[in-house]
């Protein structure tokens, strides 16, 4: 029966907007009837020049702040050309570790960023498996990292596929009724690896009583190996709010203790949605994730050391890089090698199956790692249905606001919004998503438009739209780590005024 089960296409996406009018936003509609209001009363008492000057501020302010061109405003675009100016004035965007670095002793090799101030705590789950939970400080929140080896739509009957794919579902649902739970993370790390540990460790199989022309015969078959090999690791992040767990500043023991009688659940729970076998990663395993992430060519040294039996475990607080460069704006540079990362702006225009992103996930010649972190933050019963309820309304409003017939469009946002709506009356959970890329490949010009020329492939093939970081970098990069870095709580902008602006 699986053999003729038909690929499940997903879509109905949902953006969150606010009513506007003539392409402005509700935000831009209240700024330029206050400012049109004021104008008026200015012309009734014959003020002229006055009202000029109020007509032409508002004009400035609906234009430069709160009017998108290219998915920024104006406004955005100088303030963050103006902060990377004044970090770079500062010396805050080249970050040294080391001898050389002018950091406290403590913090001599940590990682950068958002990530200088996280520690480790381990411990046991209730499966008898080791575990390393990271304490984000800063934010009062505790992350937990999960490894997985997913064994990939191509090689599973169609019905498997699908079957995965509503556990999934399932398994993202249930994050927005898990107390204490703040976000959560996917990330896929894939990578043009070298081959020689796979080579070494061949030629070491060999029996020293082996014919001496079986030798050569398997060491001329080594010898034809590709000098790379691609590889594919899964990272599944769930990140806590240690006050939702009762816990403190200081005192983090019982929010420990509760995620770690949660971790079987949620190992179950990936291991249905085709995880494969999920488990806890531990200090030394997140530190090779980290390394690899800034010394993309530091795999081969690894991979010759583990097989020799000389692999030292890694501290986290020593797994940071030797220099991460972010002064550039757009292209970051770290040991040895660049970076650039992309975020979405609008979700997928078209329905996706399970094999659509297929192509972004998979390793790339191109470039020497290439990370793609899925990033959902679930919402809660009540507010997923006022959200729902208002995206209804505002697709009633566009449709009767709109000069001229409404469109297509407008009717699939309308029945879209309708669906979702009846939905969740039934059962169904509401989570909000991004989706980031970053890729990493040599710091020389060609490269880099190999990298860039690359990835906008990618991106297209998946009606996607989306916009580089420019001057952020930095803080995009340790985004797409696997380490439940969770964007929205290093921002003070309120969530509803998103939509309204």
């Amino acid at each position: 029966m699986s053999e003729n089960a038909t690929q499940e296409k997903f879509g109905n996406w949902l953006e969150p907007a606010a009513p506007g009018m003539f392409g402005l936003s509700m935000g831009a509609l209240i700024i330029s009837g206050i400012g049109l209001i004021f104008t008026l009363l200015c012309l009734m008492k014959s003020l002229f020049l006055p009202a000029l000057v109020i007509l032409l501020i508002t004009i400035a302010v609906v234009l430069l702040g709160l009017v998108k061109w290219f998915g920024q405003t104006i406004f955005t675009r100088v303030t963050d050309k103006t902060s990377l100016m004044l970090r770079r004035s500062r010396g805050e965007t080249f970050y040294v570790t080391g001898s050389l670095s002018t950091l406290p002793h403590e913090h001599l090799e940590r990682l950068p960023g958002a990530l200088l101030n996280v520690d480790t705590v381990s411990g046991k789950d209730g499966l008898g498996r080791p575990y390393s939970l990271l304490h984000h400080k800063s934010v009062h929140q505790i992350a937990a990292v999960f490894g997985c080896s997913p064994d990939g739509s191509a090689m599973q009957e169609q019905g498997v596929v699908n079957s995965q794919v509503a556990h999934f579902g399932a398994w993202v649902s249930s994050l927005s009724v898990e107390d204490g739970l703040s976000g959560a993370t996917i990330v896929v790390d894939s990578a043009s690896e070298s081959s020689a540990g796979t080579c070494a460790a061949i030629r070491d199989a060999v029996s020293p009583t082996a014919p001496e022309f079986a030798k050569q015969v398997l060491d001329a078959a080594v010898g034809t190996l590709p000098a790379r090999t691609s590889v594919l690791n899964v990272y599944s992040t769930m990140v806590w709010d240690v006050e939702a767990l009762g816990g403190s500043g200081d005192d983090i023991s019982s929010p420990v203790a509760e995620i770690a009688s949660r971790l079987p659940g949620h190992t179950q729970l990936l291991d249905a949605a085709g995880a494969g076998a999920p488990k806890p990663l531990v200090e030394a395993e997140l530190s090779h994730v980290a390394q690899l992430a800034y010394q993309p060519g530091l795999d081969q040294e690894l991979a010759l050391d583990a097989l020799q039996g000389r692999q030292a475990e890694q501290k986290w607080a020593h797994a940071g890089p030797g220099f991460f460069d972010d002064s550039r704006g757009r292209v970051v540079f770290h040991d040895g090698v660049a970076s650039m990362t992309l975020m979405m702006t609008i979700p997928p225009g078209a329905h996706i199956t399970a094999k659509s992103f297929d192509r972004l996930f998979g390793p790339n010649s191109k470039f020497l790692r290439k990370r793609v972190a899925i990033i959902y933050r679930p919402v809660d019963g009540g507010a997923a249905a006022k959200t729902v309820d208002r995206l209804a309304k505002t697709a009633d409003w566009r449709m009767s606001t709109r000069k001229g017939r409404p469109t297509s469009f407008d009717a699939a946002r309308k029945a879209v919004a309708v669906k979702t709506e009846g939905e969740l009356a039934q059962g169904a959970r509401l989570a909000m998503f991004s989706v980031m890329v970053t890729v990493t490949f040599s710091p020389d010009e060609k490269s880099y438009r190999d990298a860039l020329n690359q990835v906008k492939s990618l991106m297209n093939t998946l009606i996607m739209p989306y916009r580089f970081v420019e001057h952020a970098g930095s803080a995009a990069f340790h985004t797409t780590l696997p380490f439940g870095v969770l964007p929205w709580k290093y921002s003070s902008k309120p969530l509803w005024m998103e939509g309204v602006l």
